[in-house]
């Protein structure tokens, strides 16, 4: 084709204009062509398999903590305190002072007592070999036997005198010793009865202290359960003023007479405390199992929804969820006993399943 020369100049002008349409309708059928999203991205869950096992029922009964141990620390002797220093709170190890008392007349007193001891030796000591010599001369017949019966009664006298002066020193060696009234136990100060220069009488209250590095926990048992729980059964415990803190103990006692108006029978439990975190007086409600065991379909009690008054689970299968009908059986510990169209080794999901519905694609997080 000839083009016209007066017409060159204007179709360089153009010819980009027209370029870069033909690439804008290109590009526009391009995106046009492109397929539509296939709907929301798979939600991440975690999951967890149901197991057949071993269960057996369990009754939740409340109780009061109490210390494992509790002891009014007295004084075995009278005195004035020296030295008090001991507090409230306070938390004390086995051997450690809480209190002295004034100790001034008890060491003159030992130091008078082992005064005469020495004497005592020194005069017993003269008296026995008084005693050898007057057997060598009286065997020779050079003396009378009323000299040689007068030498074994000296010695004999001086011999007693010497051991009560030893019981002596150990009399006052021991009241040195109770002036100094020490932790029991280790355990916690609670309460504080004496001061310095206050005057302690033989048996009076210093401090009071309890052990709390196990506690135990006396639950009213019913009368149809008492058949069922034995000594080192294993319960688990969580407390009110805990929240989120669950405590594992067993059985150390089933007392063996009931209350005679509620017909129920004190059982204690020790549940251990390292961490000190459980105290004296909180409200515990202790799980203890009862009735005989059996096997049953167990799943994560964090798999079960409640949702518009029903209760189900959701099965992961092939990527994509089902709800499940379950009716729940028992609880024990973190764990929950389930009847329902399931079946071991089937997988429910235990996290992300607030908001699932029915056919919802999911993603599967690694366990934490």
């Amino acid at each position: 084709m000839t083009i016209v020369p007066s017409l060159q100049p204007f179709l360089r002008k153009i010819w980009p204009v027209l370029f870069l349409g033909l690439v804008t309708m290109t590009g526009c059928s391009e995106q046009q062509a492109a397929p539509p999203p296939q709907g929301p991205p798979p939600t991440p869950v975690r999951v967890a398999s149901v197991l057949m096992q071993e269960v057996k029922q369990t009754v939740t009964l409340v109780g009061s903590v109490e210390p494992w141990k509790r002891s009014v620390v007295a004084s075995e002797v009278e005195g004035i305190v020296q030295a008090f220093p001991a507090e409230e709170g306070m938390t004390v190890t086995r051997g450690q002072l809480l209190a002295q008392l004034r100790t001034r007349t008890w060491h003159i007193q030992l130091d008078s007592v082992l005064a005469s001891h020495r004497e005592a030796k020194t005069r017993y000591r003269q008296a026995k070999q008084d005693l050898n010599r007057m057997r060598v001369l009286f065997a020779k017949e050079l003396v009378t036997q009323k000299q040689f019966d007068d030498a074994l009664a000296e010695e004999g006298a001086l011999r007693e005198r010497l051991a009560q002066l030893g019981t002596e020193i150990q009399r006052v060696r021991d009241l040195l010793n109770k002036s100094r009234i020490l932790a029991p136990f280790d355990g916690w100060i609670t309460q504080e009865f004496t001061e310095i220069g206050q005057w302690v009488e033989e048996g009076g209250a210093i401090i009071e202290m309890v052990d709390l590095s196990h506690v135990q926990v006396a639950v009213p048992l019913p009368e149809r359960y008492v058949q069922h729980i034995q000594i080192h059964d294993p319960v688990t415990a969580v407390f009110d003023g805990l929240r989120g803190f669950v405590a594992q103990g067993t059985v150390f006692s089933v007392i063996a007479q009931a209350d005679r108006v509620a017909r129920t029978f004190p059982v204690k439990v020790d549940i251990p405390n390292p961490s000190l975190a459980i105290k004296s007086g909180m409200v515990s409600r202790v799980t203890l199992p009862v009735g005989h065991a059996h096997e049953g379909l167990v799943i994560p009690k964090d798999a079960l929804v409640l949702r518009g008054g029903k209760e189900f689970v959701f099965l992961v299968n092939e990527g994509m969820v089902q709800q499940v009908p379950v009716t729940p059986v028992m609880h024990f510990e973190d764990r929950l006993e389930v009847k329902g169209e399931l079946h071991e080794g089937m997988t429910v999901v235990v996290e992300g399943n607030e908001r699932l519905f029915p056919g919802q694609p999911v993603r599967t997080l690694a366990s934490p």
